[in-house]
């Protein structure tokens, strides 16, 4: 499958690790306040891909409600954590390589 431009994996280079292709990990993302960013409070059966498909439009734009909250695993999160949800216009840009 070809990497979008849109792909977290986009410029990312590949090393082969024990005869298999593995990408290169691109370090975290620095937490980036922007004014428009909404705060999300956790309900039961909040998942990535369902936040982003509500605020979004798209649930493959989960990685980017990822990216916006290092800190926060996924599996740890419990009702009434607040999540950061970086606006569309931020969501949608190319990654940095």
């Amino acid at each position: 499958m070809p990497i979008t431009i849109q792909s977290r994996y986009y410029g990312l280079d590949v090393l082969v690790i024990d005869g298999e292709p593995s990408l290169v990990q691109r370090p975290l993302p620095p937490i980036v306040s922007y004014p428009d960013s909404i705060l999300h409070q956790v309900v039961a059966g909040d998942t990535l891909d369902a936040l982003a498909k509500a605020y979004y439009g798209r649930e493959d734009l989960w990685w980017r409600i990822a990216d916006a909250n290092p800190r926060k695993d996924p599996f740890d999160w419990s009702v009434g954590d607040t999540l950061v949800i970086p606006p569309l216009r931020v969501a949608t840009q190319a990654p940095l390589r």
